[in-house]
Order: C-alpha cells, then sequence, then structure tokens
C-alpha cells in the first residue's frame, strides 16, 4: 500500500530555503558572503561574527563603607554587595561576514585608557591630515576624507568603516584587489593609548543585532573615577548564535582594553 502525501510550500519559505542553499554553497567554495545579502533578514539565523558597539556589564560588585552596620548592629565593614548594570538586557553589535577572497583590507585598533587627541596615518611616506579621536572625529566621513588626500589613494578609492576604537579601511575601485603595506600611525609621543594596525579578512556587513550574554559578566567599580570598568568593551570582537525565543547569545567574546573597560573579570 502506498500512502500519499502533499506538501504546501509558500513563497517566504521557498525564499528563505534559496537564501540558505546559496549561503551554504558560498561557505563550501569559500567566497565571501555579500554585505547586501539579506540572509540576517530571514528566518534563517547563522553563526555570526561580531563587533560590540558599546560597553556591558551584568552587574558589579561594591562594598560597604568601614563604618556601615546591618539592622541587628553587626558590622558590614567591607562586606560586598551586587549593583545591576544591564543585567539579561541585550546590547547591540555591529555583525561581520569573512571575506578572505575580497579586497585589501586592514584594521586599526585603538588601544588602552585615556583615548583623546589626534593620530596621523602613514602610507608610502605621506600622512593624513590629524584625525580627531572623539566621537566627533572619529566618523566615517572624516577619516574617508584624510585618506583620499594621500598620494596613493586618492578619491572614492578606500572605504571606511567605523566601530568603537576600531576601523576597517578597505582599498575599493582602482586600488581593488591590490595589496599595500600596513599604515604607520604617527601619535602623539605622551599618549596613554596604542593603535595597532593588521590586516584583516573581515568586513562589515552594514548590519546590527541584538546580542545576549549567557553567563554574569561581573564589572569593576573605580572608586576613584566614581565610574564603571565595564567587563565587555565596546568594539570587541566575538561569535555569537542563535537560540530561538532569545535570539543571539555570545559564546566567545575577546577582552579588549578599551577606554577602561574589559579589564575585570570576565
Amino acid at each position: 500500500m502506498t500512502e500519499k502525501f502533499s506538501l504546501t510550500v509558500t513563497k517566504r519559505f521557498a525564499s528563505d530555503l534559496a537564501k540558505l542553499v546559496k549561503w551554504w554553497k558560498q561557505q563550501q567554495s569559500g567566497s565571501s558572503l555579500p554585505a547586501e545579502s539579506g540572509i540576517y533578514d530571514t528566518d534563517y539565523h547563522p553563526p555570526i561574527h561580531y563587533y560590540t558597539l558599546e560597553p556591558y556589564s551584568t552587574y558589579i560588585i561594591k562594598q560597604y563603607p568601614a563604618d556601615s552596620y546591618d539592622l541587628d548592629g553587626d558590622s558590614r565593614s567591607l562586606q560586598e554587595y551586587l549593583v545591576m548594570v544591564d543585567g539579561d538586557e541585550p546590547i547591540q553589535v555591529g555583525i561581520l561576514y569573512y571575506d578572505p577572497n575580497g579586497n585589501h583590507r586592514q584594521l586599526v585598533s585603538i588601544v588602552g585608557d585615556g583615548i583623546n587627541g589626534e593620530i596621523k596615518l602613514v602610507l608610502d611616506g605621506h600622512e593624513t591630515e590629524p584625525i580627531s579621536l572623539n566621537e566627533n572625529g572619529a566618523t566615517v566621513e572624516k577619516i574617508t576624507a584624510a585618506l583620499e588626500k594621500l598620494p596613493s589613494i586618492g578619491r572614492k578609492n578606500v572605504s571606511v568603516s567605523v566601530f568603537p576604537g576600531r576601523w576597517i579601511i578597505e582599498f575599493t575601485r582602482d586600488l581593488a584587489g591590490q595589496t599595500f603595506d600596513l599604515f604607520v600611525v604617527d601619535k602623539p609621543e605622551d599618549s596613554a593609548f596604542e593603535v595597532h594596525v593588521s590586516v584583516t579578512k573581515y568586513a562589515d556587513s552594514g548590519k546590527t543585532a541584538d546580542l545576549h550574554y549567557p553567563i554574569p559578566l561581573i564589572g569593576k567599580w573605580d572608586g576613584d573615577d566614581n565610574a564603571i570598568n565595564d567587563a565587555v568593551a565596546s568594539g570587541s570582537k566575538g561569535t555569537a548564535q542563535w537560540f530561538p525565543g532569545q535570539g543571539y547569545v555570545s559564546d566567545l567574546n575577546e577582552c579588549r582594553d578599551h577606554n577602561g573597560d574589559g579589564t575585570p573579570n570576565l
């Protein structure tokens, strides 16, 4: 006896399935996932690489002062207690994709505390105009404009993505497919931060996601500055998996030193 059955496939399901098959073939062939792909907008959620767009701490630990007592009159000097910061709320991350066959890209990472002032990027013996590291100065437009004035780059031959304390610089158009020496960094000699430049095969997808952390990540209270040193610094790299009913959950996160964040108990 042969049983018959029918399967109804919706247009949405067929579209998502086609995108999933395309994405899988790209991964098997080693080609890149294009930034304009709608793969992240479907019901299928692949693992992601990301940069955090904001700092995160589940909570911080503080201590009662030396002359503190509980309601029974017992001393609780230096006893610890928790102060919630972000709790179990998600934070925003920028999604990256792996592009091993793409254009030459360089990653500029700004590391350390007291990040301020200006830097210059040097390529082929020519340096950019000063690039401010404050929030209003380190924009895509201003960094791009400074780079385009270099003789070896020129107008519209570079694409810049900016994450907190990290810039991805891609050589495009007339410079596509070429390889370049790493930028040399000119920074103030008394600066409290460092700038590292490396080649990267990761690119900006132009998309963001909400990210959860599965375990408590404890920040540290800086009593001298009355500030929180977060457990996860903004601009830190990681990977995440999709959990139904919750969303993306980090399974790996860089311990990054950026403006006092990222150094406590990860």
